[in-house]
Order: C-alpha cells, then sequence, then structure tokens
C-alpha cells in the first residue's frame, strides 16, 4: 500500500505537463553502438515526474536522481518543491528520509517495500532507465532501431516489462552522443487477485557526467 503521506493525485493528470517532447533520431541508430556507449555511462542524473499505482491507489511526485556507478540520491518533492522522500545508496547502506522518520537497510529494496508496498529491482532498474537490456532480457525494437519494450529476465525482477518512448539525443562526458528515453513505463504482473504495480517516468532533463 502507498504510504498515505504522498501526495495522491490523479496520475495521469499531473505526467501530461507541458514539455515539449523530444522527436527521436530521424535515421536509423546503430544498435550495437547505442548499448556499448549507454552501458559506458555510470554517472547521471535525471529530472522529470514519477507516478505510482498499485490498484486504485496512485501518487506523483517530482522526481531527481542521481547515479555515480550504483551509489545514488533519489529523491521525491511535492508541487511545492517539499520533499517527501530521499533514498541514498551506497556500498555500505540504504537511508530512506520520508515522513519525518529515517529508516535503514543494506539494501534499498526492503525499505521501498516498507514505505510504498511495492517490491522494486534497484539495480537492474539503473539499466532500465537508460534503455539498456540485461543479459538474460528479452526486448523489441523500433522502427529506427531502439529498445522498445522489454520484458526482465533475471530471477529476482520476474513479471516486469517495460515500455519506452521519445527517445532523446544526449552528449556524454567522453563527446559522444547517445539516445536516451524520455518517458518510460513499468509494468509488474502480480499474482491472481493482486493489483498490478506501474511505475510512470516522465523525464525532463538528462544530464550524463
Amino acid at each position: 500500500m502507498i504510504r498515505n503521506f504522498l501526495f495522491f493525485c490523479t496520475v495521469g493528470v499531473l505526467l501530461s505537463a507541458c514539455v515539449t517532447a523530444p522527436k527521436g533520431p530521424e535515421h536509423a541508430v546503430n544498435l550495437t553502438a547505442q548499448l556499448h556507449n549507454i552501458a559506458q555511462v555510470q554517472q547521471w542524473q535525471m529530472r522529470g515526474k514519477i507516478a505510482f499505482r498499485q490498484g486504485k491507489e496512485a501518487a506523483s511526485l517530482n522526481l531527481v536522481w542521481k547515479n555515480d556507478s550504483g551509489d545514488f540520491d533519489f529523491r521525491l518533492t511535492n508541487f511545492l518543491g517539499v520533499t517527501m522522500v530521499n533514498l541514498t545508496v551506497d556500498q555500505n547502506k540504504s537511508v530512506l528520509e520520508a515522513d519525518g522518520e529515517t529508516y535503514v537497510d543494506a539494501l534499498p529494496e526492503p525499505l521501498i517495500y516498507q514505505i510504498t508496498g511495492m517490491v522494486i529491482p534497484v539495480e537492474p532498474l539503473l539499466s532500465w532507465v537508460k534503455g539498456l537490456p540485461l543479459k538474460n532480457d528479452t526486448y523489441t525494437l523500433t522502427e529506427k532501431g531502439l529498445v522498445d519494450t522489454l520484458k526482465s529476465g533475471c530471477t529476482t525482477c520476474q513479471n516486469w516489462q517495460v515500455n519506452y518512448g521519445n527517445y532523446g539525443r544526449v552528449n556524454t562526458a567522453k563527446d559522444k552522443e547517445v539516445w536516451l528515453p524520455h518517458s518510460i513505463t513499468l509494468t509488474q504482473s502480480a499474482a491472481s487477485g493482486l493489483p498490478n504495480t506501474q511505475l510512470k517516468i516522465k523525464i525532463y532533463q538528462w544530464t550524463l557526467n
């Protein structure tokens, strides 16, 4: 269950902000080079919005996510700019601050579950948000050769499907160009009788270091 301190709202409304979406490449890309280059991107920041939905419960918040080779800071704020959730992860521990409380665990997944009731595969997600499939994932491509849909294949993150949209060109720190998604929808099929989990991410800005 999504904790009630989050700002509850209609997901579709808050994710339809007036931000010009990138149109993607005009010509087909070299998929091998694309996947190689985004795999090299280990330091990045994204800004946008994220919406959670589980059954009839929904929440939508502003998102700032900074990643440095797996150590990251994931911050959610409401429309007034007030921090609602801040998750900091490094090699030693994970710390989540929410609703005036601080939670600590060796891994981030238990903390996310404690707050939202959702099981989120954090490590695979660090690749998935870039449009990068993992070894055992299956995926389809757009007509321009970018990852369009992805189904998880790892044993700890089963039943997740990722849909991508609105790829935009971003320059890496090594002056290489990569195409990164600006619209991501992640859906986990639940067991019979239970509601599916859905995450929608709208990314307004990628910054690569």
